[in-house]
């Protein structure tokens, strides 16, 4: 099932220990005095196996993996918007509620951010929750979730400068996660990766010396160089093989 991998790699890639799963859901069940709230070892275990939770364990786990509850519902295969798809014809000549909707404007969210994250900041999109509607063309005919993720460039970020601007919309080859070392010819060819760190997510140049990955960002960039142990501390997660900038300028 989709869901036990997803699942596994939204942890893997957030650095989510089974641990802190478990002290997070307990302070939830706690809070809302009901047990079920709470995902133990055993239990987060059988769900990355293939156990389809309760709706109480599926709103912890959003809460630990930082994704909102709608989006993690779609990851076992439940979306919600398709309530109304599957529902009978509504009959104007029959006196019936109004059918409900929670998007009164007639439109739909389209990319999948989690909205508690800060639009500043760069981030991942979640495995299988993008929306291929809103991708540019050569992307959507090639879409391959299994090898590829996408992620967003935070509006403030500017570690690659000109070259992956604030704004920017990246596709990161999962298959590529290692630092490669070659002799580039200009700083366009010099592979740029996609880290996962304490601080958050990064695009930059890499340089991996035993245990210790070095962020290098670009020379125009306002970024200092950082310093993390792999794995504890950072996961590359993939290289960045396409970029398809913002229009418009970030103000």
């Amino acid at each position: 099932m989709e869901s036990t991998s997803t699942i596994r790699q939204l942890r893997d890639e957030r650095l989510i220990k089974p641990s802190e799963i478990e002290r997070i859901s307990r302070a939830i069940a706690e809070a809302k005095k009901n047990t079920d709230f709470y995902v133990s070892h055993g239990t987060l275990a059988d769900i990355e196996n293939g156990s389809i939770p309760s709706i109480y364990k599926i709103f912890s786990l959003a809460v630990c993996l930082k994704l909102p509850y709608d989006q993690l519902l779609m990851a076992f295969g439940v979306d919600p918007d398709q309530v109304v798809q599957y529902g009978e014809p509504y009959d104007k000549n029959k006196t019936d509620l109004e059918p409900f909707s929670t998007n009164h404007d007639g439109t739909r969210f389209v990319l999948h951010f989690d909205t508690r994250r800060n639009v500043n900041d760069t981030s991942l999109l979640a495995p299988g929750l993008e929306d291929a509607g809103m991708l540019p063309a050569p992307l959507q005919r090639r879409l391959d979730p299994s090898r590829f993720r996408y992620a967003i460039v935070g509006l403030q970020d500017d570690t690659m400068a000109d070259l992956i601007p604030p704004g920017s919309l990246v596709e990161i080859d999962r298959q590529q996660n290692k630092v490669e070392i070659f002799p580039w010819k200009s700083l366009r060819e010099r592979p740029i990766y996609f880290i996962l760190h304490e601080m958050g997510y990064s695009c930059c140049w890499c340089q991996q010396e035993g245990n210790e990955l070095t962020l290098v960002p670009h020379p125009a960039s306002r970024q200092p160089v950082r310093r993390f142990k792999t794995p504890s501390q950072a996961t590359l997660i993939g290289r960045i093989v396409h970029s398809w900038q913002a229009l418009a300028p970030v103000q």
